[in-house]
């Protein structure tokens, strides 16, 4: 079921929506991902706390000489994790993300996929913040870290319109993200990358200061495309219409093998700047490639 945008949704109905996902998505970041979510994304170091007396098994390199001095007793240094990160979810609203097979479109995917980060962020006291794009820089929410601001990046992700005709431009987006965040943050980017032919120069440069995760949101049906015969098909971008000849066997190869080809362009892009492209297909639970995720990458650290 497609994603509404702000311009059709009652104020009741967004208000509904946002109740919706904030329920489903909060119980299985509790009950799955708190942990794994934790475990790779630990802060910014240790900071020190206080000086308190020795205990045994204290290491001695820890010891405050001074204070050991001053008091005649064996005192240490205790530090504490710097708990804190600055989460980014940047969100492709272009006109292809309206898109999909059956009941789902990629932008009802990446909805619940931006409330499945900011509700991690949030309840591991980190702040989280939102940027809407597609052929422009849309929407910029600056870093929170309450419950309240959780709620409203569901809620401007739920309410943002789609525009039929609108591009992504993605080396945009990126270069705003560069500019104004000033400390490392860690960027989800959420998209269907459908063109990532001009965006090399932005993805290194991001990557170099920041911790970029790139989600890269997938129709299954591309990859298994069924044999329909002939089918007009849209491009929601540009408004091109054709006639797709379905039926011939050599044709759906060659459909496949050219979707196939735009993941791999994908996937090498990223992993040369250091990122590794997280792939959520229509048709499962957003939270099971995230888990996974964590959990290899927290196995690597």
């Amino acid at each position: 079921m497609p994603v509404e945008g702000a311009d059709t949704l009652s104020p009741r109905e967004l208000l509904r929506k946002v109740r919706r996902i904030e329920i489903l998505t909060r119980r299985l970041v509790q009950d799955q991902l708190a942990g794994s979510y934790h475990s790779v994304f630990k802060g910014r170091g240790m900071s020190f706390d206080e000086v308190r007396p020795y205990q045994p098994g204290d290491e001695i390199r820890l010891i405050d000489w001074n204070v050991t001095a001053r008091t005649g007793e064996l005192h240490v240094k205790q530090f504490v994790e710097e708990r804190e990160l600055t989460v980014v979810i940047a969100l492709d609203t272009s006109s292809s993300m309206m898109t999909g097979s059956g009941s789902s479109v990629r932008r009802e995917m990446a909805a619940e996929l931006a409330a499945t980060v900011a509700l991690s962020a949030i309840h591991n006291s980190d702040r989280v913040g939102l940027l809407l794009f597609s052929d422009t820089v849309g929407k910029f929410v600056p870093p929170k870290k309450t419950r309240g601001h959780g709620l409203r990046i569901i809620r401007e992700v739920l309410g943002a319109a789609t525009e039929k005709g609108r591009k992504t431009d993605l080396s945009a987006a990126l270069a705003y993200l560069g500019l104004i965040l000033k400390r490392r943050s860690v960027v989800f980017l959420i998209s269907d990358f459908l063109d990532v032919s001009a965006i090399d120069k932005e993805v290194r440069a991001l990557a170099q200061r920041h911790d970029v995760i790139p989600l890269h949101i997938r129709d299954p049906l591309d990859l298994n495309p069924h044999s329909l015969g002939a089918t007009l098909a849209e491009d929601p971008e540009s408004g091109v219409r054709a006639i797709l000849p379905m039926g011939f066997s050599s044709y759906r190869k060659a459909f496949v093998d050219a979707v196939q080809a735009q993941i791999e362009e994908v996937e090498t892009l990223f992993r040369r700047a250091g990122a590794q492209v997280v792939s959520v297909n229509l048709d499962e639970n957003p939270t099971r490639p995230l888990l996974q995720y964590f959990k290899l990458r927290a196995k690597r650290h």
